[in-house]
């Protein structure tokens, strides 16, 4: 009897983690759809669904979710206590995952042809009818009549409609309207059947993210995450929500995960109330890696303050608000208010689009200082690759592939090094009305407040295509060398005295792939010709609004060493490819493991 218990008590506790000498030993719990929740919890007694297992999980517990679909939003209560301690929620692998907002919906009455319409009581959303509400907030300038709520067929959104003729002559559009005690939808299906395909509508605002503001230590890891009904998430609000985020908690890790048909916001890192923002340790620190972020309605990764020091790296996002049917001045791939020391790394991004404002690739938005924007291509945007908009710096932009539209900024102290621009130039527009913050060096304690003016500027070591720097008008510590200019491309008027202009084609050519781009552009001997400086803090110096250089998180000088393949440089050469060569050159993204 003893040797069967005690086996049975080691069975119950897959791994075990010590905790600080204490007796809390940590367990995989698992959950599957097979499962029910009045379980155990164990691999062979799962529980049913996510927020059970969310409710009894301890810090250095894992969570494992087994195949299926999950129609809930997963509340958190309990973070972990340190990086040994996390709690985990990992997708089983090899299995797929997928977390909806949404709900299946087989009750349809054809109306005529291709038109169906379903009645359903208000109570059926909760507390929560996207279709009741409207999307709304500061900023938002087109689209606000449209609602919160979506219908989907097969896992396709339709668009949504102002009036039911609309409907009647548009296949896979949709509108609603809600009184005293239903909600009516009515949409065109087209030749399909709703009741017996997949049609799915909205009935959640989340899908991962808690009610309690300030959890630590949880890592979401493998999922996919479909079909959250959040608001419009200006920076003003108290509260902003996405489909995922940590509601201003500090040391998340959002990795491998999937997020597709959020209504605004895919990852929010946003603003929560309650939170001692002067309080550099008391949130942020957080890892979005290897996400993949499709067809978000405002932007793929967002938040003010809440990016403090966090690492944004190698995500793949696309098609940000492709239906174009709302938006304003916060849709962009990535957007950030107010953020320190915060880095942006290896991100492909493609495809962001508009009515009217907005629809920018990154956008570095009031009050950001110590930002490195590094690694990163972007292309077809329909407005800036990048939009520097009233910092202070310093900003590292370097080993980028930008392509298509300018970098458009009103900010100062920022330095391009080792980028490839390809039709894409530099155009700045003072903003002399507005003051925003800048900072203590790595704190988030106000130093001071400062207008958009332009200020030292710096660009070394980088490839214009077909566009340069003859636009820019100089200004105070604005310095340009080393560059190299090709195909009609013009040098600055300021400086560039080593750098140099050749009418070489490149050829440059975007492969798009489902996952990923090839890029291949072809060089001549230009880049040879001349030896630019490396670029460090003894290069750019000290900024004078923030009394700092190019720096990590830590006050450690930044040296650009390392290409965009994260291969060391053996000496400087303009643009990001330490191994470039006379003839053709080619980058793959999803970067390849050196």
């Amino acid at each position: 009897m003893k040797l069967t218990s005690w086996f049975f008590s080691i069975a119950a506790c897959v791994s075990l983690i010590a905790s600080g000498g204490s007796d809390v030993w940590a367990r995989e719990i698992h959950v599957a759809k097979t499962g029910i929740d009045l379980a155990s919890g164990s691999h062979t007694g799962p529980y049913l669904t996510i927020n059970k297992a969310a409710s009894v999980a301890q810090p250095g517990d894992t969570i494992i979710v087994h195949a299926g679909t999950y129609r809930e939003w997963v509340k958190p209560i309990r973070g972990g206590t340190g990086e040994s301690k996390r709690i985990t929620y990992r997708a089983a692998p090899g299995e797929k995952i997928v977390i909806k907002g949404s709900e299946r919906i087989t009750s349809w009455t054809r109306q005529a042809a291709g038109i169906w319409k379903v009645k359903l009581p208000n109570s059926f959303f909760g507390g929560y009818n996207p279709y009741a509400l409207k999307v709304s907030g500061g900023w938002l300038n087109y689209g606000k009549w449209h609602h919160r709520g979506d219908v989907y067929l097969n896992g396709e959104a339709f668009y949504e409609k102002e009036t039911t003729q609309e409907v009647a002559e548009t296949k896979h559009t949709w509108h609603c309207q809600v009184d005293d005690g239903l909600t009516t939808i009515r949409a065109n299906f087209g030749r399909a059947n709703p009741n017996t395909e997949l049609v799915e509508i909205n009935v959640r605002e989340s899908l991962f993210m808690p009610e309690i503001t300030g959890l630590k230590y949880i890592t979401v890891d493998g999922f996919h995450f479909m079909h959250a009904a959040a608001n419009w998430a200006p920076p003003v609000l108290d509260l902003q929500t996405g489909a995922i985020g940590p509601r201003m908690g500090k040391h998340w890790i959002i990795e491998n995960c999937t997020i597709t048909n959020a209504r605004c916001v895919g990852i929010i890192l946003g603003h929560a109330p309650g939170v001692d923002y002067s309080d550099i340790n008391a949130y942020g620190d957080h890892i979005i890696r290897n996400n993949v972020i499709r067809r978000c309605g405002q932007a793929g990764i967002a938040g003010q303050k809440g990016a403090t020091r966090s690492l944004i790296s190698g995500n793949f996002i696309e098609d940000t608000n492709y239906r174009r049917e709302f938006g304003g001045w916060e849709t962009a791939a990535i957007k950030f208010h107010n953020s320190v020391d915060t880095v942006i790394s290896g991100n492909l991004i493609r495809g962001v689009f508009r009515q009217q404002q907005g629809a920018f690739g990154i956008w570095i938005d009031f009050g950001n200082q110590g930002i490195r924007i590094t690694r990163n291509i972007i292309y077809n945007t329909q407005a800036a690759t990048v939009f520097l908009e009233m910092n202070h710096g310093p900003i590292l932009v370097d080993n980028n592939i930008l392509i298509g539209q300018p970098i458009r900024s009103n900010s100062e102290a920022t330095v391009f090094a080792h980028n490839l621009f390809v039709d894409c130039g530099y155009e700045y527009n003072p903003d002399t009305n507005r003051r925003s913050r800048y900072f203590k060096p790595h704190t988030t304690k106000a130093a001071g407040r400062k207008s958009g003016t332009a200020q030292d500027d710096k660009w070394f070591n980088n490839i214009f295509v077909r566009r340069g720097l003859d636009q820019v008008k100089t200004a105070s510590g604005y310095v340009s060398d080393y560059n190299v200019f090709l195909e009609g491309a013009k040098k600055s008027s300021f400086g560039d005295k080593n750098s140099v202009v050749d009418p070489y084609v490149t050829r440059l050519a975007v492969e798009d792939h489902p996952l990923g781009t090839t890029i291949r552009f072809s060089m001549n001997d230009t880049p040879f010709r001349m030896k630019g400086p490396w670029v460090d803090s003894g290069l750019v110096g000290i900024f004078p609004t923030v009394g700092q250089t190019i720096e990590d998180r830590y006050g450690h000088p930044i040296k650009v060493d390392a290409d965009i393949n994260g291969r060391k440089l053996a000496r400087p050469i303009a643009g990001p490819l330490t191994d470039l060569e006379q003839g053709v050159n080619t980058i793959v993204w999803p970067v390849k493991k050196h």
